[in-house]
């Protein structure tokens, strides 16, 4: 159905796609996996016609047959959405953010079907079945885009691409945002959708376990060239390459000691409207804290409202002030002692600013007076990531999904904060990079002695960063306390966590309340 053959291509003089082949039957999924920035995202775009307008294409790709890299703008616009379905990296800035779900899906329902007249129950009970084959409620429809979470955005993007049945379907990192539970059901959903209607799929994913269950063939990617490929069986029982070898290895899983000084953050019966409420807690400086909790539990609304990005009740005491007494003059003063690192890593930059302006921006804003050391400073900000100062002069949308998120954890860092809260901080990364960053944050805190306080679905990144659990469901607290505690308390096999609880630190243990 799908044929890759010697594909290239190039910006300039920087190749970042070289020599690609790979062919993908109907019915089958092919996996493309490989580090940040290896062209996994670039090799999608060019399958959809979406390619950067400046760069040079060497190569084909067919699909049933029909060579791709000839067919105009016109007829890409009547394959895309129909015959290939798409499900971008970014949930937030692909959605249109004045439209609500049910326009967003009804659009691509009729774009694509002008010939069938359908009337409007019969459109509104197809938005409603695919909603509901993605895990959202019907009542979703009327949401816009920013009031849904991070995996319900995503959810969202999934319904659209399968609004039409495609043929093919290229899913870039599909459950990135979500937690394991809707993780299955996405998988099960897309495996059942697979079966029923015989879509060949490209896979793009870190998730190796998730390309483990779902893939019948796996292509390895790096720096835009092949380095292996095969079926999923032989690449994952007996790699060939070093650098597969390196994308398969497990992580260590020592528990991180935490240097305690003094009290950093109490927080006591905070709510945000509807969405949390009687959420309480303590964290020291130097202490690591992690939020967990299903897609849509409140999680990120916590941590806005630590941050005084949208209005709270309850009480914020951060490092010794009365956080919601500050004005909004003083907040600004006091800006750079807590930090946010957004999930969504496309629309948390200026699309308008380079890497650098972005950077030098939040460093002055609260370090005034220093502009003699700011390209040191900058230079510096990317090497502690494990970038190359070269991407400075970039703009954000020609960053990979990786390098972008590494950027927004350097613009957090750089104005040297107490509390560094990260929303979902490895999303976007492989095992390697995702293994970097956890070590870089390890290094830092050390180094200058912060708090974290880490939003995530990943149990593994939790276990290796925090010294405490907070676990949310459905905007209420359900437990608090140490790691060790909140594992014993809970049935780890099914996931399911005990009535509310709350560590005291005073004793060893979670007390049942």
């Amino acid at each position: 159905m799908l044929k890759c053959c010697e594909l290239s291509f190039s910006i300039g003089s920087q190749t970042l796609l070289k020599d690609v082949s790979f062919e993908l039957p109907a019915g089958k999924t092919l996996a493309i996996v490989g580090e940040s920035g290896a062209g996994k995202t670039l090799l999608s775009k060019l399958m959809t016609g979406l390619a950067p307008s400046n760069g040079l294409h060497k190569g084909q790709i067919f699909f049933e047959h029909q060579d791709l890299s000839k067919i105009t703008e016109k007829q890409w616009r009547s394959l895309r959405g129909s015959v290939i379905g798409r499900v971008s990296q970014e949930p937030l800035s692909a959605l249109n953010p004045v439209k609500r779900a049910e326009w967003i899906l009804t659009r691509a329902i009729t774009l694509h079907q002008p010939n069938h007249q359908l009337s409007k129950p019969q459109i509104r009970q197809r938005v409603d079945e695919l909603l509901l084959q993605v895990g959202l409620q019907p009542e979703h429809r009327k949401r816009f885009p920013h009031q849904l979470s991070g995996g319900q955005r995503q959810r969202l993007l999934i319904a659209i691409a399968i609004a039409n049945s495609p043929q093919l379907l290229i899913a870039d990192e599909p459950s990135t945002a979500l937690d394991e539970q809707t993780q299955q059901q996405i998988l099960r959903l897309l495996k059942r959708l697979q079966q029923e209607l015989n879509i060949a799929m490209v896979l793009i994913s870190h998730d190796l376990q998730l390309v483990r269950d779902i893939a019948d063939q796996v292509l390895v990617l790096k720096q835009g060239a092949v380095v292996e490929q095969g079926s999923t069986e032989q690449i994952f029982s007996s790699p060939t390459q070093d650098y597969t070898r390196m994308l398969l290895e497990h992580e260590s899983s020592g528990r991180p000691e935490a240097v305690v000084s003094s009290s950093l953050l109490r927080v006591n019966d905070l709510s945000v409207g509807n969405i949390i409420n009687g959420i309480h807690f303590e964290l020291s400086l130097g202490e690591n804290l992690g939020i967990i909790g299903e897609s849509g539990a409140g999680k990120s609304t916590l941590a806005k409202a630590l941050l005084r990005l949208i209005p709270a009740g309850g009480m914020i005491e951060f490092d010794g002030m009365d956080w919601q007494r500050l004005s909004h003059k003083e907040l600004r003063a006091q800006r750079g002692k807590m930090q946010f690192v957004f999930q969504d890593t496309t629309s948390s930059f200026n699309p308008r600013l380079t890497i650098y302006q972005s950077l030098k921006d939040a460093y002055l804003a609260q370090k005034r007076g220093q502009t003699d050391t700011v390209a040191q400073k900058l230079t510096q900000a990317m090497q502690e990531v494990g970038l190359d100062e070269s991407l400075l002069e970039r703009y954000p949308h020609e960053l990979s999904g990786g390098q972008r998120q590494r950027v927004m954890i350097a613009r957090a860092l750089i104005v040297s904060p107490k509390l560094l809260i990260l929303d979902e901080p490895t999303t976007a990364l492989d095992q390697v990079n995702r293994r970097h960053i956890m070590t870089l944050l390890q290094r830092l805190q050390a180094e200058r002695h912060f708090s974290l306080i880490v939003i995530s679905h990943d149990q593994g990144l939790l276990e290796r960063l925090c010294h405490q659990y907070l676990v949310l469901s459905q905007g209420q607290q359900r437990a608090w306390g140490e790691y060790s505690d909140l594992c014993d308390a809970r049935d780890c096999s099914s996931g399911d966590y005990p009535e509310e609880q709350h560590h005291n630190r005073n004793q060893t243990s979670l007390q049942v309340v």
